[in-house]
């Protein structure tokens, strides 16, 4: 069963109970008033019937005393519709053996009591009898001398107009409900159409997207921010998602086949040679190299993956960026080996930034193993740390070849590698990636990576990064004191 039958089932279900209960009350409550208002009359014609009961006392042949009962027939006992009969119960000895009827309306043509068992009643009694085969109210109503009761009034009146009454309310009710219960299956059916009308358009775009497999399409959606609206948003966002782990999928791949044709290229044809000539240190010291190319790509491919993706945290701490600055500066001995570069400090000033040691370590290596590529024997690399109103900045600057326009819009791209012929490259090289990385560490540590740079005078990396509230506020008492 579709969810819109179960929908409408429901809907039209809960009117259809609503109605019959609705129903159910309003006959109830119809035939409980009906009843009020014939038990109210009828106690107030019992009422007026004492009221023109006279008592007496009547001597007896032993000498006590008997209550008797005068009372004329009035207008009362000849009403068309109600029956009246009045009973003497008691004597002065107490209950009688059997009741004597006193008087009865000119519609009873007997002196059977129009209830029996009420006879023996002490107080105000209602009940609903059979009397010629007529469904009868009667209310009965003693009525005493002296605190003594000395008989019964009862007063009957017939609740057949109420019965029809009753009965035709009911037809009406059940024809009501029908129609009702009708009315509820179409409108619900409608109703959950048109509440289902948007959910089948977002199945259609869904059902189109997977179609033509085009992981770019989006659910337009243009009603209010309801469950609706909110189901194509979530959509929307799995879609961004889904497309973008597509992209890093068939980025990855591609690169990968790309990328690990040279080596693998390079590896083969050396084994090849070997196969044929036997081996040597040359050949196998270059199959070693590639290798550990292979090896440092493949694992740098795969951080960008998971950078990509997402699924790199990096716990970020407060951390001075001078001291990398300076550890890094420390170590340009080792990268330089035997070239005749000059590495050297420019502004070191205290920068508290949040960020990874190891990662910004990473990055300024990445960035001082390039200028030291790209720097001709006699030059010189200057690495500085400084603040800037409310930026901690980290440059490293050379005097090498430099860099052309065209290639400085590109030097972020992953495998993009300028061809310049004066660089002084080794076995390490690496695949283009170093930048991308440095890329992406900046990027997590909210900051901003740029270069400068002109051919034949050298080139200039810049980072900046969010400086810590305590630097910030060192550096503004650092302005106050200055205009003081």
């Amino acid at each position: 069963m579709t969810i819109r039958k179960r929908l409408a089932l429901w809907y039209s279900g809960l009117i259809i109970a609503v109605i019959i209960i609705l129903s159910l009350v309003v006959v109830g409550i119809s035939r409980v008033t009906i009843l009020n208002t014939i038990d109210q009359v009828l106690q107030e014609t019992a009422s007026d019937v004492i009221d023109g009961i006279v008592i007496a006392s009547t001597p007896s042949g032993d000498g006590s005393v008997e209550p008797t009962v005068i009372l004329e027939r009035n207008e009362l006992f000849g009403a068309a519709g109600i029956a009246i009969q009045v009973w003497q119960t008691h004597n002065s000895n107490g209950p009688l053996d059997e009741p004597v009827l006193l008087l009865n309306s000119v519609n009873i043509s007997n002196t059977i009591p129009l209830d029996e068992d009420a006879l023996k009643v002490t107080e105000l009694f209602y009940s609903t009898r059979q009397i010629s085969h007529v469904t009868e109210r009667v209310i009965s109503q003693p009525f005493n001398s002296n605190k003594q009761q000395i008989g019964i009034v009862q007063v009957a009146s017939t609740i057949q107009p109420v019965q029809h009454a009753n009965d035709a309310l009911i037809v009406i009710t059940i024809i009501a409900a029908v129609i009702s219960a009708i009315i509820a299956i179409i409108s619900s059916l409608w109703i959950a159409d048109r509440a289902l009308r948007p959910v089948n358009r977002i199945t259609e775009a869904a059902a189109s997207i997977a179609a033509a497999e085009d992981l770019s399409t989006r659910l337009t959606w243009e009603g209010p921010v309801d469950e609706l609206g909110r189901l194509s948003n979530v959509f929307n966002h799995m879609m961004e998602r889904l497309e973008r782990l597509f992209a890093v999928q068939q980025r990855f791949v591609g690169d990968v086949s790309h990328e690990l044709r040279t080596p693998l290229t390079s590896i083969m044809g050396n084994l090849e040679l070997m196969a044929r000539y036997g081996y040597d240190e040359e050949s196998l010291q270059a199959v070693h190299r590639e290798a550990e190319r292979m090896s440092r790509m493949v694992n740098d491919l795969l951080m960008l993956a998971r950078a990509d993706n997402g699924e790199i945290l990096m716990e970020l701490n407060p951390t001075d960026l001078e001291s990398i600055t300076l550890d890094v500066y420390q170590q340009a001995d080792v990268l330089v080996k035997k070239r005749n570069l000059h590495v050297k400090l420019g502004r070191l000033e205290p920068a508290r930034i949040d960020g990874h040691y190891d990662r910004l370590k990473q990055v300024m290596l990445n960035l001082l193993s390039n200028a030291i590529k790209f720097t001709e024997d006699g030059g010189a690399i200057t690495l500085s740390t400084y603040t800037e109103d409310d930026l901690a900045v980290f440059t490293i600057t050379d005097t090498g070849i430099g860099i052309n326009k065209q290639d400085q819009q590109h030097i972020f791209d992953r495998f993009y590698q300028a061809d310049y012929s004066r660089t002084q490259r080794d076995e390490n090289d690496g695949a283009g990636l170093g930048l991308s990385i440095a890329w992406w560490i900046v990027k997590a540590h909210h900051g901003e990576i740029s270069v400068s740079s002109e051919i034949g005078k050298g080139t200039t990396f810049r980072l900046t990064f969010p400086l810590l509230p305590a630097t910030k506020q060192m550096r503004a008492l650092e302005r106050s004191s200055a205009q003081v």
